[in-house]
């Protein structure tokens, strides 16, 4: 049974003629999830699957790939191990048509988006954020925004100074898709859906 979230629910973003569809936490759940029909700009921040097994990378993928889009991001989380454990074994996993970041950025019909490790706190602390964002991606939320105190510090000083205009992440399943956070001109959106699909695992 699919879990087909309200558009109240939904992590949906207008922006610039697109419709954004972001997501994270699946957590191997992620055919139960179902897409938006007119999103045609994908964003995964993060723990699609559970562990290291490649294979479920691989039904990820193909999922992710059977979805109709025009871009797909991924970014990958702490349980999506094997990015981690052995970089260059994941990067082949990824096929064509999924954009992989990790401190780099895109530009897609003049949206600007960029990823920094976050996982869920920055790997390197000298990693920056460019000026001029629209989307910065990390798994990890920042600290004291949609977070309950678990995100990171160094990210929010980061995230601070680099004012991109939105900010998604996931991690803290128990904020996902709750409400949304400003500072500035940064909306920060957790789009974890981890508890949103076990809850609706027996309906």
């Amino acid at each position: 049974t699919l879990y087909i979230p309200s558009r109240a629910k939904a992590m949906v973003i207008p922006f610039k003629g697109h419709t954004i569809f972001a997501f994270s936490d699946t957590h191997g759940m992620y055919r139960r999830l179902s897409i938006p029909t007119d999103a045609d700009i994908l964003i995964c921040a993060g723990d699609a699957c559970e562990g290291f097994n490649p294979a479920d990378l691989q039904d990820f993928f193909a999922w992710y790939t059977s979805i109709h889009a025009k871009l797909r991001i991924f970014v990958h989380g702490n349980h999506d191990r094997i990015f981690d454990q052995e970089p260059v074994r994941g990067r082949n996993l990824i096929p064509g048509g999924v954009v992989y970041l990790e401190n780099d950025g895109i530009e897609f019909d003049g949206i600007k988006f960029y990823s920094i490790s976050a996982r869920p706190f920055l790997r390197d602390t000298t990693a920056s954020i460019p000026s001029g964002i629209d989307f910065l991606i990390t798994h990890g939320p920042a600290y004291s925004y949609l977070d309950r105190d678990l995100g990171c510090k160094q990210l929010f000083l980061s995230v601070s100074s680099a004012r991109p205009k939105y900010h998604i992440f996931g991690h803290v399943h128990e904020e996902g898709l709750q409400r949304k956070a400003m500072l500035g001109g940064t909306t920060f959106l957790n789009v974890s859906y981890f508890e949103e699909l076990r809850r609706n695992l027996g309906r």
